[in-house]
């Protein structure tokens, strides 16, 4: 069974190349350009007892933060794997997303090589 994964991104070029990349390497893919939009298919997702199995969502976000995401995903006890996306990562960010339940983040910019190391690691 293909691996589902739910990207966030409000930029829309890289959330087409993430998609287009991880749909090539086999995975199933369903994007949204926004937090409130994921958050809603998560908990659908949810609902209907089934869970994405990867969640990659950008940190700056217009309206739901990627921050926020991760919070409310995780208050909701939902346990989903999370990469996060930021291009102004700092050490205090990056202590922040780790203690509301991040895995791993990413840097912009980076290699689609290196976004599949990353996707790989968190998935296997």
């Amino acid at each position: 069974m293909k691996k589902r994964i739910l990207i966030a991104d409000d930029e829309a070029a890289m959330l087409h190349t993430m998609a287009f990349t991880l749909k090539r390497k086999g995975y199933e893919v369903e994007t949204v350009s926004d937090g409130e939009r994921a958050y809603k298919k998560i908990m659908e997702k949810y609902f209907n007892h089934k869970i994405y199995d990867l969640l990659i969502t950008d940190i700056q976000m217009p309206g739901l933060s990627g921050l926020e995401l991760i919070l409310r995903i995780r208050a909701a006890g939902i346990s989903t794997p999370i990469l996060a996306i930021t291009g102004f990562r700092n050490k205090h960010m990056s202590a922040e997303l780790l203690q509301a339940g991040c895995q791993d983040f990413i840097d912009k910019p980076f290699s689609m090589n290196e976004f599949i190391d990353h996707i790989s690691k968190l998935l296997n």
